[in-house]
C-alpha cells in the first residue's frame, strides 16, 4: 500500500467514525505517532492474540485492531510502517545472560572453542597461539572449552608446556569449570596440599594432595584469578553485548548476575542514550555474609530502561542430583551448606526482593523449593513473590507439582538440549537426559516457563538457539529424547514474551502488544503462523523496536 492509497483509506476512516457521533471523534484525534499495517500481527495477548495492524502513541501502544481501526487514529503526521506481510511481535524477552562477561569474553578473552578446539592437542595450540602474543608474564585468560575427545577435562600438566612462560585460566563456556596451569596456581598461591577448597568450589587434586589444576565451579575458578576491566571496558563490553540482543529482536535482558561495575555501566550507558533495550538486574551473593552486606548497601535503582529486581545465588553449578553415576560423584556438590542457603533465600525474602536462584539438578530443585517455602511461611505464601527458578534442568513429578502450585517462575535454557544431552548422557546415564530440560511437564503443570540464553555461560545468544531446540527436541549424535517435552512454536514464543516479562513483574508494561504497553516490538521476515518444526530454523528478525523507536533494522 503506497501513501496515497492509505491517506484515502484514512479519510473514508475518519468519515466513518465522525458519523459515529463524539466519542469515536475523540478517539480519531489521539493521532497515533507510528502504525504498523500491511502483515499479521501475533499479539501474545490472549484476549487478542491477533490483529491486522497496530497504533503507537508516545512510545506505548495506542491501538490493536483491524487496519480500519488504526487506519482511524492516524493523520499526515503519522509514521507508516507497511510490513509487507512480515510478522509483527512483541520484542523477546531474554530472562537469563550477562551483557559485560558477554562482552568481555567477545572483546578481551580468548576463545577457545569447538569444533576448533576439541581435545588436548587443539587446546595446547590455541593457548600457545596468544602466548605469543603477549608478553612474558602476562595472563591468558581463555574461555569456550566444552567436552574433549578425551572425555575429561586436562590436568595443569597438560597445558605446562604450551604455557611454560604465562600464569593460563582456561574456562568451560557454562563458567562452572576451569583449568589453571601450574605458573597460574603458583601464582595464586595454590599449589600446595593445604590449600582449602573455597567455599562453595573445590580444587580436583592429584595423588599427593596437590590440586592438579581443574577447578570447580566459580569460587574455586576466580580464587586463581579474576580478570579486571578499566570503566571504560566495562562500558564497551555491555554496550556491545547490547547491540548483539538488539539485532536479534530482544528488548529487555534479565542479568542474573550483574556485578557492581556492570551495574554502574548500564546506569551509565542508559544516562548517556547509548543503552538501546531494558535491563532487570539480579546482582549475586556468594555467601550469607556477603548477602547480609547486599541487601543493606543494595541501591534499588529504577530508571526508564534499568531496574534493579532481585538477588541472584547458586545452590549447584553441575547439576545438584540425587543420582550420579560413581565417577562423576565429585563434582555433585552444592555450593552452600543447607543451613546457610536457607538463611540465604530468608535475607533475600526479607528484605523484599525478589529471589532468583540457580538450581540445574533435581535434588538443587528441591533443597530451593523448600527454602522459598520456608523463607514465605508456606507454599502459598510464594506465589505473591514469585521467586525464581534457574535452569531447571532435571525434575522429580512431585517437584514440578510443587513448582507450579507455588507460582515459581522457571527460566531454563533449551540451548542446552542440543548442547549438553551427550555430555549429560555420559555423566548421569540415558534414563535421566530422556526428559532432560522437560518443557512440554513444565507447560502441562502450568509453570511459568521463560526462556534465557545465558550468554556467556552459553556459547550463543541468539533467541532461535533456544525456541529450535524447545521445537525440535532432537540433539545431534545418537541421543534420544522424550519428543513429549517438546514446544509449538508459539509456545515458545509464550516463554520467550509475555512469560518473561512475567517472571520479573513486567507484565503490565511488556512482553504483548496490548493497548498501553510499551512499543517494544520485532518484526520477522516471514508469517510466524505458519512455523513448524520444518522451518523453524529459517526464522530471523528483520528490525527492532524499543518504546516505538526503530533502533536496529537489517
Amino acid at each position: 500500500m503506497n501513501r496515497r492509497e492509505f491517506l484515502k483509506l484514512s479519510a473514508l476512516a475518519l468519515g466513518g467514525a465522525v458519523a459515529e457521533g463524539r466519542h469515536a471523534f475523540a478517539q480519531v484525534r489521539q493521532n497515533a505517532d507510528l502504525a504498523f499495517v500491511g502483515g499479521p500481527v501475533v499479539t501474545m495477548d490472549s484476549a487478542l492474540p491477533e490483529a491486522e495492524a497496530v497504533a503507537v502513541k508516545a512510545g506505548r501502544v495506542l491501538l490493536v485492531g483491524t487496519q480500519a481501526q488504526v487506519q482511524a487514529v492516524c493523520d499526515r503526521g503519522t509514521q507508516m510502517v507497511d510490513l509487507a506481510g512480515r510478522t509483527l511481535t512483541p520484542g523477546l524477552i531474554d530472562a537469563h545472560s550477562h551483557l559485560g562477561p558477554f562482552g568481555q569474553m567477545e572483546l578481551y578473552f580468548v576463545k577457545i572453542r569447538p569444533p576448533a578446539v576439541h581435545d588436548f592437542a587443539s587446546l595446547r595450540q590455541a593457548l600457545a597461539d596468544a602466548a605469543r602474543r603477549l608478553p612474558r608474564g602476562a595472563w591468558i585468560v581463555a574461555r569456550g572449552f566444552n567436552e574433549f575427545d578425551e572425555e575429561r577435562f586436562p590436568c595443569r600438566w597438560e597445558i605446562d608446556e604450551a604455557t611454560p612462560n604465562n600464569p593460563v585460566l582456561a574456562i568451560h563456556w557454562t563458567g562452572q569449570y576451569g583449568v589453571a596451569n601450574t605458573l597460574g596456581l603458583q601464582q595464586a598461591n595454590l599449589l600446595s596440599a593445604d590449600a582449602p577448597d573455597p567455599y562453595g568450589g573445590k580444587y580436583l587434586r592429584d595423588r599427593n594432595g596437590l590440586p592438579d589444576g581443574r577447578l570447580l565451579h566459580y569460587p574455586a575458578i576466580y580464587a586463581v584469578y579474576q580478570p579486571k576491566m578499566t570503566s571504560e571496558e566495562e562500558y564497551r563490553a555491555v554496550v556491545w553485548g547490547a547491540q548483539r540482543f538488539i539485532e536479534q529482536g530482544v528488548t529487555c535482558v534479565h542479568d542474573n548476575f550483574a556485578s557492581q561495575h556492570s551495574g554502574l555501566a548500564y546506569v551509565q550507558a542508559e544516562r548517556r542514550g547509548d543503552l538501546p533495550l531494558h535491563l532487570r538486574l539480579y546482582p549475586y551473593v556468594a555467601n550469607l555474609q556477603h548477602c547480609q552486606q547486599m541487601v543493606q548497601r543494595l541501591n534499588r535503582y529504577h530508571g526508564p530502561l534499568v531496574r534493579v529486581q532481585g538477588i541472584k545465588l547458586a545452590v549447584d553449578g553441575y547439576p545438584l542430583m540425587y543420582d550420579v553415576l560413581p565417577q562423576h560423584r565429585q563434582i555433585n556438590i552444592p555450593m552452600h551448606p543447607e543451613d546457610q542457603f536457607r538463611a540465604i533465600v530468608a535475607t533475600i525474602h526479607n528484605a523484599g526482593l525478589q529471589v532468583d536462584v540457580h538450581a540445574a539438578g533435581d535434588r538443587g530443585v528441591d533443597l530451593t523449593l523448600e527454602a522459598f517455602s520456608r523463607a514465605a511461611g508456606g507454599d502459598a505464601a510464594v506465589r505473591s513473590r514469585r521467586h525464581r527458578l534457574e535452569h531447571y534442568m532435571f525434575y522429580r513429578q512431585q517437584s514440578l507439582d510443587r513448582t507450579a502450585a507455588m507460582g515459581v517462575p522457571v527460566c531454563t535454557q533449551p540451548a542446552w538440549i542440543d548442547m549438553r544431552a551427550a555430555d549429560m548422557v555420559r555423566k548421569l546415564g540415558s534414563k535421566p537426559v530422556e526428559k532432560m530440560v522437560p518443557l512440554g511437564s513444565f507447560h502441562e503443570a502450568g509453570v511459568a516457563i521463560c526462556f534465557g540464553a545465558d550468554v556467556c555461560a552459553s556459547p550463543t545468544h541468539l533467541p532461535l538457539d533456544s525456541i529450535i531446540p524447545a521445537v525440535r527436541r532432537d540433539p545431534p549424535g545418537n541421543v534420544r529424547l522424550d519428543p513429549s517435552e517438546r514446544l509449538t512454536f508459539m509456545q515458545a514464543l509464550q516463554a520467550h514474551t509475555i512469560t518473561s516479562a512475567y517472571a520479573a513483574f513486567d507484565e503490565q508494561d511488556m512482553g504483548s502488544i496490548t493497548k498501553g504497553k510499551l512499543a517494544d516490538l520485532a518484526v520477522w521476515q516471514g508469517d510466524l503462523r505458519q512455523v513448524n518444526e520444518d522451518n523453524v530454523a529459517d526464522q530471523k528478525v528483520v528490525a527492532t523496536y524499543v518504546g516505538g523507536k526503530r533502533v536496529w533494522q537489517a
